[in-house]
């Protein structure tokens, strides 16, 4: 019985630790001793249900800047990161969309979230964790930033302040 304990004690430490990361962030490199790729990242193109059952396609939204969170109901920090994600969709509406993108959640998990933390995002259905996938999503939260030409241009592995929200969005400037 006590090496069982052990043992789960050990395997929920591991699986918070890997479910919820602090924060690190993806620059393109500026020094003159970086490599800088000679073509731009382009973000894997996805078609995402949304809640209300129509489809988002990435490649459709060219011309808007767009961020993207991944997140899941169960992870303390993207449930932490949520009010400050809404603030940041009010406060800048006019100048990106902003996607967070549900891994795993079921539509009854989600609206419940959705309606107890009174939040109103767009959400998208990834149940089969493929864009997770494609994206390589490891850790969440993680947030991208996607310029008007569909290319990668900054994120986050973590959870964010509004902060770091607001500097994320720099990136777009």
């Amino acid at each position: 019985m006590k090496k069982t304990l052990i043992f789960l004690i050990i395997i929920l430490s591991l699986i918070l630790m890997a479910g919820c990361v602090s924060n690190s962030s993806y620059e393109a490199p500026e020094d003159e001793g970086e490599e800088v790729p000679d073509e731009p990242l382009m973000a894997p193109d996805f078609e995402l249900e949304e809640m209300d059952g129509s489809l988002i396609k990435l490649s459709k939204l060219r011309g808007k800047n767009v961020i993207l969170n991944f997140w899941y109901a169960g992870c303390t920090f993207c449930v932490i990161e949520m009010p400050d994600l809404q603030k940041l969709q009010e406060t800048y509406k006019d100048d990106f969309l902003l996607l967070t993108i549900n891994v795993g959640d079921s539509k009854e998990v989600i609206e419940e979230f959705m309606e107890e933390n009174k939040l109103n995002l767009t959400v998208l259905l990834d149940q089969k964790m493929n864009v997770a996938y494609d994206y390589g999503i490891r850790s969440f939260p993680t947030t991208i930033a996607v310029n008007k030409k569909g290319e990668v241009i900054g994120g986050y592995v973590g959870m964010l302040t509004y902060e770091q929200m607001k500097e994320l969005y720099r990136f777009f400037e």
